[in-house]
């Protein structure tokens, strides 16, 4: 499931965004961008589920990706893997997922 949703990220990435680049659709490019980019987001959850699933901790997973413990856990916590992806801060300032940005 993982590596499926990966391939989907970055075919939509590398290929369907650079098309609408290539092209000039602006509007085009950004809906590709933002669709890819929340297929990495499901993809990045899976690795975290998965990951913790195997006796890793936050702390470890954290430590690897730069990023501290809290905020991981946080995140990975509040994400919606149903919901469409969201640009900007929910209505208590939080971002929903911003691990990869």
């Amino acid at each position: 499931m993982i590596e499926a949703g990966l391939t989907v990220a970055a075919e939509v990435i590398a290929e369907n965004t650079v098309d609408s680049l290539r092209d000039g659709r602006w509007s085009d490019a950004v809906a590709d961008m933002t669709e890819g980019n929340r297929h990495a987001q499901i993809s990045l959850y899976e690795l975290v589920e998965r990951a913790l699933a195997e006796g890793e901790t936050f702390e470890a997973l954290a430590n690897a990706a730069h990023l501290s413990p809290e905020y991981l856990r946080e995140a990975y916590e509040r994400f919606d893997r149903n919901m469409p992806a969201q640009s900007g801060p929910d209505q208590h300032g939080r971002e929903r997922w911003r691990v990869l940005g």
